[in-house]
């Protein structure tokens, strides 16, 4: 007997009556647990539509109204009442686009749709309405959120299931309450939350624009010297009492409720100029608006470039031959060193306190050890850690900005896997919003400002930047004069605010070219007698191969310039699970689809980080027809971008690669996931370039914009190359030794 529709307020009884025979369908009862009816997704999906998706209600509408009309025309019946053989077939043809008479304008989107909230409505915690009882949960044999977990659990053979008790939100309320967290921002020193909607300040030196990852980090250094620095930040300042382990709100590849603005002004899309853009699609790169930025998020790789890296096209040529180089491509050199950089990368390692083993990775001098010891090992690390020693090449622990011990007057992790996506709720992982902005605050040079959103760069009648034009928290236009302006933003807004303020940077035409993005790769292996409690740690507790992107590798003789950073994390959570990528031949919903989620705990996967080289074919402009839904109906940034061909055929290698890998580890079938998942990765780079010449770049070596003297830019956007090592620690590094020489010219102008 078929499950009751529960009672809904977003869709009509008929519209509840489809939906819910189409989620069963989708994920039906068996002899392993109940359907999607019982487990609660109508109700989910009902409550989402009249909130967090009352955008898509139209689109459910139409799509219900199409499926039920062709089950009426095939079948003479509606779709509810239909055998389940028919809503298969009819489930099929619009998983594939091909349902008669169907209203939607893409079939295969709303499918798509339809199948990640049956994920959520399974999934998520039981406080969004579905996951009923915790059914999702007990299915998989997930035992949700637990705080902690001990190095046994890390290495058992048999599955962790903490004794068969599931936590969820509700169960640890008061224990994520009662934590004793860093101090609230109104408690700080220097900090007024009503700062944001006061008067602009009469005089200041400097105006950072987003007090994110590199604002915060570089605020501490202007102001530390005397200069009155201005913080404009269009987000808020979280703390502990705002980060919760909550999947479907935080980590990127759902919601990402941290990052409204960003979402709010996403990118659009097209692979060749010419062709209709789309909003852009995400591999990683829900970026967060707030102080302290992305790394509020972040899983903590900080890991350094390849001294060969800083003059890449030069040592392409020399290595290689200028012919190895692809049609198209725009690479060069940077006008900095490892060298130059060497002290800074060791100065941020010992500011963040970054775990792992320096010497354990050969390819990459060190001018001093790492602060802490590395995480402990999991079940994935030491089966990757021993298959690629026997293959004769050198795996090390991930250098990441998590405690392994305390650090700073931070506690050590208690090795939660709710930390990759999530706030740091535990403190256990660093990020500046616990440490460089209260000690900014503290020079009482720093004013800080939330809620306010820079909208154009000002420049004087000398050509010489002047302040901003920025939206205040009241939403009342001001201008911020300030003889230094400092782009702190993701790469696709420092671009966008320059080509917003008239194009400034601009003048040879550069802004916007040379963007690169990662194209990342995900290769499944299955360990039909492994079972590897990937929930019982953070991402954090990562592995990863060098050998790859090193001077030693011949690209070149595999047919391809450039490389990849093989590596394996920890941390499976329900609705990651959900949407891993499925073996080939097995279809992502109904009963297949539930005897493979069944399997997650046998299966791991190597992620690939590759490199990717800039093109004159891939750019960033503005969006001629499409606007932001933050209020302002500012252009949004419009991704011109497609794989090229010497990526391909590294993707491709580097897949094989990955495989043989897995194999080695015990893997008895592997596949992989899509090769572009998305064009916003988290790593886009590029953009303004930097560069000794003008004609070629937009900023210089101090990151100063040649045509606008007094801007600079801060962020990944200066990249001038793209390498399969994650960019944070370079851009800090970058960033602080520019802000070092800023302030000392500054301070004796």
């Amino acid at each position: 007997m078929p499950e009751p529709v529960p009672p809904t307020t977003s869709l009509s009884r008929y519209e509840a009556r489809t939906a819910a025979a189409v989620f069963e369908r989708l994920f039906p009862a068996d002899e392993h647990g109940p359907g999607a009816t019982a487990i609660g997704v109508l109700t989910y999906l009902d409550r989402a539509l009249a909130g967090a998706y009352r955008d898509q209600a139209g689109t459910y509408r139409l799509g219900l109204a199409g499926i039920d009309l062709a089950a009426r025309v095939r079948a003479g019946r509606p779709f509810a009442d239909c055998d389940p053989g028919d809503q298969e077939a009819l489930l099929a043809e619009l998983e594939q686009g091909r349902l008669p008479g169907f209203q939607v304008p893409d079939q295969r989107e709303f499918f798509a749709l339809l199948r990640a909230h049956l994920q959520e409505g399974l999934f998520a915690d039981p406080v969004h309405g579905g996951n009923r009882d915790k059914l999702g949960w007990r299915f998989l044999g997930h035992p949700g959120f637990w705080p902690s977990n001990t190095a046994e659990e890390n290495l058992a053979t048999e599955p962790v299931t903490k004794g068969g008790v599931i936590q969820s939100l509700e169960d640890v309320a008061d224990l994520l309450q009662g934590a004793d967290g860093p101090r609230e921002p109104m408690e700080l020193a220097g900090y007024d939350p009503q700062r944001g909607a006061a008067p602009p300040a009469p005089d200041a030196d400097v105006v950072l624009v987003g007090v994110g990852a590199m604002g915060a980090v570089v605020a501490p250094i202007l102001a530390g010297v005397g200069l009155k620095v201005v913080g404009l930040e269009a987000g808020p300042w979280r703390t502990t009492r705002d980060f919760l382990p909550d999947e479907l709100r935080s980590a990127y590849y759902c919601r990402g409720d941290m990052g409204a603005k960003f979402l709010a002004e996403r990118p659009t899309w097209r692979r060749h100029p010419g062709e209709p853009t789309r909003p852009a699609t995400f591999t990683l790169g829900r970026m967060m608006n707030g102080v302290g930025g992305s790394v509020i998020h972040w899983g903590g790789a900080l890991r350094r470039c390849h001294p060969h890296h800083f003059r890449y096209r030069s040592w392409v040529a020399e290595r290689f031959g200028e012919r190895a180089l692809p049609e198209g491509n725009t690479l060069v050199d940077w006008p900095v060193t490892y060298e130059d950089l060497e002290p800074w990368y060791t100065a941020v390692e010992r500011l963040v306190g970054v775990a792992g083993d320096g010497a354990a990775n050969p390819f990459v001098p060190r001018g001093a050890p790492l602060p802490m010891p590395p995480l402990r090992p999991t079940v994935t690390s030491e089966r990757f850690r021993k298959a690629a020693e026997s293959m004769g090449l050198h795996p090390y622990p991930t250098p990441v900005a998590v405690n392994s011990e305390p650090y700073h007057g931070f506690p050590a992790t208690s090795y939660c896997a709710w930390s990759g996506g999530f706030g740091p709720f535990d403190r256990d992982r660093w990020y500046p919003g616990m440490t460089s902005v209260p000690e900014a605050l503290a020079t009482g040079n720093f004013d800080l400002r939330t809620g306010c959103r820079v909208v154009r760069v000002l420049t004087g009648t000398d050509g010489r930047a002047a302040g901003v034009e920025y939206v205040d928290a009241a939403g009342q236009a001001r201008i911020q004069r300030a003889r230094t302006v400092i782009l702190c933003g993701y790469t696709f807004e420092n671009v966008r605010l320059l080509l917003l303020s008239g194009g400034l940077g601009d003048s040879t035409g550069q802004v916007g070219r040379h963007f690169m993005t990662k194209a990342w790769a995900d290769v499944y292996g299955w360990f039909p007698d492994v079972v590897f409690n990937a929930h019982t740690g953070p991402a954090a507790q990562m592995w990863g191969l060098d050998d790859f992107i090193s001077e030693e590798f011949d690209s070149a003789a595999r047919g391809f310039v450039g490389g990849a950073t093989p590596n394996i994390e920890n941390q499976r959570l329900p609705i990651q699970i959900s949407r891993e990528p499925l073996p080939p031949g097995v279809r992502g919903w109904g009963r297949p689809y539930r005897d493979q989620l069944r399997q997650w705990q046998h299966l791991t996967a190597v992620r690939l980080q590759p490199d990717t080289l800039s093109y004159a074919a891939n750019y960033l402009d503005l969006d001629p027809t499409s606007r932001d839904r933050s209020g302002l109906g500012l252009p949004v940034v419009r991704i011109t971008y497609d794989i090229q061909e010497n990526e391909r055929r590294l993707d491709e290698w580097m897949e094989h690669k990955a495989g043989e890998l897995l194999r080695a580890m015990g893997a008895t079938r592997t596949w992989r996931g899509l090769r572009l998942g998305g064009v916003c990765s988290s790593h886009d780079l590029g953009g303004c370039r930097m560069g000794e010449d003008p004609a070629t770049s937009v900023v210089d070596p101090r990151l100063e914009v040649h045509d606008t003297p007094g801007l600079y830019v801060f962020g990944g956007a200066v990249f001038p190359t793209c390498h399969g090592v994650n960019p944070t620690l370079t851009m800090w590094a970058l960033c602080c030794r520019a802000a070092e020489q800023l302030a000392e010219r500054l301070r004796s102008a």
